[in-house]
């Protein structure tokens, strides 16, 4: 593992809690004119054809046969096709808040996961905090509140959570193959390719006439949300180990929470809090227990 400047890394990580923790408003913001699967394909288009830009001014190649780019591929289908497929589609029906909210589980979804790519295992600290960390879920979903939040989309949103602590566990494994930049590109590209055929296969790609608020919102995601965001990234991915990286989901829901209710009013009710605050508890024990340097 590489060693990069404080200064940049602290940047880097602060950039990548702002911008994420924004992206779901302007998600939110944007279906009001385009269809999910194809809002998602759409900015990760661009944003392909924008970092492919940046790549070749920085001078990244792009070189080897196919087959050495397939495991960048597979990383983009988890993270782009799968993960963000997942999360446009669920903020159809929850508020921007709360799905990111949803997320804070995901530095417990790579702590679990992560002895099934050869990093540390779990000791009991670390297992108490996965519990404590799903339980959490469980307070933020209300089952015993009929219809108090739709199952569905918020399933959805915890399979992402997974398949993207699994991304991140792949994308580690090779970080040291490919420049940041490219492969970026790589898996911007190979995702949205999925999300539009998807929305082709659908037929639907409009719900609304465009507003002009839809399109500065999928401006912001293409430059800021995914270009920007996913070369920072996987940066940080080069110089730390992915459940550190993980941490900026629990920053991510502060912002995104603050700004669903100044610009679209979403509510915040007790159990959002105390379920986050419990998951969060969950967090810390893990994070505590992976700090431990006999930890193996």
């Amino acid at each position: 593992m590489t060693r990069g400047s404080p200064f940049a890394l602290a940047a880097a990580y602060a950039a990548i809690c702002v911008i994420w923790g924004s992206t779901y408003l302007a998600i939110k913001v944007g279906l009001q004119s385009f269809d999910p699967f194809f809002y998602a394909g759409t900015r990760y288009a661009l944003a392909t054809l924008l970092s492919l830009a940046m790549a070749r001014l920085q001078g990244v190649r792009f070189t080897g046969p196919l087959r050495r780019w397939l495991p960048a591929f597979g990383v983009g289908v988890l993270f782009i096709a799968v993960c963000n497929g997942l999360v446009f589609w669920a903020e159809t029906r929850l508020d921007s808040g709360f799905t990111a909210l949803l997320l804070t589980t995901s530095p417990l979804g790579t702590a679990l996961l992560a002895p099934l790519a050869g990093e540390r295992t779990p000791r009991a600290i670390g297992w108490m905090g996965v519990a404590l960390g799903f339980a959490g879920t469980v307070v933020l979903l209300e089952p015993w509140r009929a219809g108090a939040v739709p199952l569905l989309p918020a399933v959805a949103v915890e399979v992402s959570v997974v398949v993207w602590a699994a991304g991140a566990l792949w994308a580690r494994r090779i970080r040291e193959d490919f420049h940041p930049m490219a492969i970026t590109v790589a898996q911007m590209g190979s995702g949205a390719v999925l999300l539009l055929a998807l929305s082709a296969v659908r037929g639907e790609a409009l719900v609304g006439p465009v507003t002009p608020r839809a399109l500065v919102a999928l401006l912001y995601l293409v430059v800021f949300g995914s270009s920007v965001a996913f070369a920072t990234y996987f940066y940080l991915l080069r110089h730390w180990e992915a459940t550190r990286v993980a941490t900026s989901t629990y920053v991510n829901p502060v912002v995104a929470l603050v700004l669903g209710v100044v610009f679209l009013g979403e509510a915040v009710s007790w159990g959002m809090v105390a379920g986050t605050c419990v998951v969060l508890a969950g967090v810390a024990l893990v994070l505590h227990e992976q700090r431990r340097p006999d930890n193996t």
